[in-house]
């Protein structure tokens, strides 16, 4: 009897950079053009902002013009990590708008100890006054999305 062999999603990804990558290394030289490498990048459902685009060409081009296949999976996995912190804070944003009643951006330190101690996961005492030592950073007793969601993506 044979084992079918398992893949992990990681190896679901390799396959599909690697025939991203095959695509537009037209040569078959391991190599491809940096101007494909945004279309591949595309092909791939990333849309790099302009800021990112500057930054990959400052990290990869070494005046050759072509990206090799290493560099080129360490960008898209870089990618994909900056957009799943990117909707970790939208998902973040808006749990902490249902409880916003005013729309004033912010809560009350109270409400959140409340929250955190009573729904879902529930945390210890401890663990939300840990919380709201980093969070509440005026000490004024309110929380600030902004101010939350940067210290918990830090």
């Amino acid at each position: 009897m044979s084992r079918r062999p398992t893949y992990s999603r990681q190896d679901s990804l390799s396959a599909t950079l690697q025939e991203a990558f095959i695509k537009y290394d037209k040569k078959k030289t391991g190599k491809m053009d940096i101007h494909d490498l945004f279309r591949a990048l595309r092909m791939l459902g990333l849309n790099p902002t302009e800021e990112q685009i500057i930054s990959i060409r400052r990290d990869i081009d070494d005046g050759s013009g072509v990206v090799h296949f290493d560099d080129f999976c360490n960008i898209v996995r870089r990618l994909m990590y900056q957009a799943e912190q990117e909707h970790a804070a939208d998902d973040l944003r808006v749990a902490f708008q249902m409880f916003d009643r005013e729309g004033s951006g912010y809560i009350r330190a109270t409400e959140f100890r409340k929250v955190m101690t009573t729904l879902g996961y529930r945390m210890s005492a401890q663990e939300v006054d840990d919380i709201l030592k980093m969070v509440d950073v005026t000490g004024d007793g309110m929380i600030s999305y902004e101010e939350f969601i940067s210290v918990l993506a830090a």
